[in-house]
């Protein structure tokens, strides 16, 4: 007899067998795009499967971030020089143009910055996380295929965004030539530096994400998984080995933290810079203030910065909050109760102890903690300065 669920479970078996090597066909693509906008000094050798120091590539960041800021000087003098004017009779336009420059150079400058210091940490940190990630394979411990999709899922969108960001730079590079308008071109480096540097961040917490969620697997296997057939000294081994290798992704964690506190700290003052300016955009265009040419202009290229980076946050939030409570789940598990031996219970309260004071968040310059309670927060933030720059401007907008 025909069973109904054969298609769903070879449809499932097929998504199974690709997703893989299309998963790592996008982290290849991501981590080039990374390398070719200066971000990296290394690479990932195909054939030994390990990351090499490349003098070439070295070479290529200092020259690359040189024409960086070159563009992105040009870029802000030709954008005074075409919009000299309403700059100068518009209060909030020179709010808005000064903010703006001041973020993007922010960016660059501490995207540059963070390459060149802290190179070499980068590099060992990806190295401490592939480590892991061999070492968890060769003990049988595997990412759940639950997360395991959640992670690459948010890797593709990340492909999305970045396919969209090249897409609104080369639509607004088209329109520039026959409308005669050339900054949005002398943008496109700079953003494009600005996205790497981002994902580099958020490709590293995933690859925590999912050294984590392997080790609690392979603690579940210890304390769920027919533990009879584990001599307790053998018990004991592999609990220490974990504690070894979750002390290590704690740390890690925290030097993720101090290794991108300015990067992370510019891009959380970006996106309410963005997430203000699309709203009030927005608002002019409801009122009806977004037709003439020169209105047309400044939401399109409000578009083409804007957007993008709001987009990718709701991504890096998403991520964040999973690694802020990856510490929560692991102490969940290790208060499952194991009776079968005093040596290994003593153990696990040892290693409950050793977590307690410790955490997974992601803080910025300790203070601002990246999860769903800072989106709130910003949000509030957002909705304030809109409703202050409609009150400030409310007789221009109601005429």
């Amino acid at each position: 007899m025909y069973n109904q669920d054969c298609p769903s479970v070879a449809s499932r078996e097929l998504i199974e067998k690709v997703m893989p090597s299309l998963t790592r066909l996008v982290k290849i693509g991501l981590s080039s795009f990374c390398a070719l906008n200066g971000i990296l000094d290394f690479y990932l050798d195909n054939g030994s499967k390990r990351l090499r120091w490349s003098r070439w590539l070295a070479i290529y960041r200092i020259v690359h971030n040189f024409v960086v800021f070159s563009l992105t000087t040009r870029f802000l003098l030709d954008f005074w020089e075409q919009h000299e004017a309403e700059i100068k009779n518009s209060l909030l336009m020179t709010m808005n143009f000064f903010t703006y420059f001041t973020l993007v150079f922010l960016s660059i400058i501490s995207s540059m910055g963070c390459c060149f210091y802290w190179q070499n940490k980068i590099f060992v940190v990806l190295q401490k996380l592939r480590h892991q990630r061999e070492q968890s394979r060769q003990l049988g411990y595997r990412v759940p295929k639950g997360k395991q999709l959640f992670v690459d899922c948010l890797m593709f969108l990340v492909t999305v965004l970045l396919i969209l960001r090249l897409s609104i730079h080369v639509t607004t590079w088209l329109i520039s030539i026959r409308v005669g308008l050339n900054h949005p071109c002398n943008c496109f480096l700079p953003e494009c530096m600005i996205f790497a540097m981002n994902y580099l961040v958020f490709a590293i917490m995933a690859e925590i994400s999912q050294c984590w969620w392997r080790l609690q697997t392979g603690l579940e296997m210890i304390l769920l998984d027919h533990p009879k057939r584990r001599t307790v000294a053998n018990q004991l081994c592999q609990i220490q080995r974990l504690h070894t290798m979750f002390q290590c992704l704690i740390d890690v964690t925290k030097e993720v933290c101090s290794m991108f506190k300015f990067v992370l700290l510019i891009y959380l003052i970006r996106n309410l810079w963005s997430g203000i300016v699309i709203g009030y955009m927005v608002i002019r265009l409801v009122f009806g203030k977004g037709h003439a040419d020169v209105e047309l202009s400044y939401i399109v290229l409000a578009f083409v910065i804007c957007i993008q980076p709001l987009m990718f946050s709701i991504l890096m939030n998403s991520l964040t909050h999973t690694t802020d409570s990856l510490l929560d789940v692991t102490k969940d598990i290790l208060r499952t109760p194991h009776k079968k031996s005093a040596q290994v219970e003593r153990r696990i309260e040892w290693l409950s102890l050793q977590m307690a004071g410790q955490h997974t968040y992601i803080v910025v310059f300790g203070t601002f903690r990246l999860n769903r309670s800072l989106v709130f927060t910003s949000s509030s933030v957002i909705l304030i300065h809109v409703l202050y720059m409609v009150q400030s401007d409310y007789i221009s907008l109601t005429k």
